[in-house]
């Protein structure tokens, strides 16, 4: 039985993946602002644009590139931070508000639709897998980046 999770894992992976490139397309934006979007999103508030550049692997001059972007079309704005006047959080925009609606109430109808046949059991077993899947790579992802990191400054 476990043979068969690490496939269809990979192929979840994948369709997600696929999903965003063409909702991405569709909304006429990359998929590097796609993430910055979801990424400013589920910080509710405390994104900042290092922590925006760390999530996505960029330079800070190209984060400040990749925000500006993103402000200009309103998906993103800027605030100062309330305790520290030098800081700036990030948080979502009317635009990128309004570009998620169908995507959002897309993928509320296919979770209802696929849990729909399930018991609040398997429902509560699925959440624990999902949450112990996140939280590996959570953990499996921050050891990666720290290696990386590790190597880049010995490479230096």
């Amino acid at each position: 039985m476990q043979d068969r999770i690490e496939p269809l894992m990979r192929e979840l992976t994948d369709e997600m993946s696929r999903g965003y490139r063409a909702f991405s397309a569709a909304a006429g934006i990359n998929m590097s602002d796609m993430m910055a979007i979801r990424f400013v999103r589920d910080q509710e508030g405390q994104a900042t644009p290092t922590a925006l550049g760390r999530y996505l692997g960029m330079t800070s001059g190209a984060t400040a590139i990749l925000i500006n972007r993103l402000e200009k079309d309103a998906y993103v704005l800027r605030e100062q931070h309330p305790n520290d006047r030098r800081a700036t959080l990030l948080r979502v925009g009317p635009g990128a508000e309004e570009m998620a609606l169908p995507l959002t109430r897309s993928a509320k109808r296919l979770r209802e639709t696929v849990l729909a046949d399930y018991s609040r059991g398997d429902i509560e077993v699925i959440e624990r897998f999902l949450s112990d899947i996140v939280a590996a790579l959570k953990l499996r992802n921050a050891t990666l980046e720290e290696d990386l990191a590790v190597k880049g400054k010995e490479g230096a």
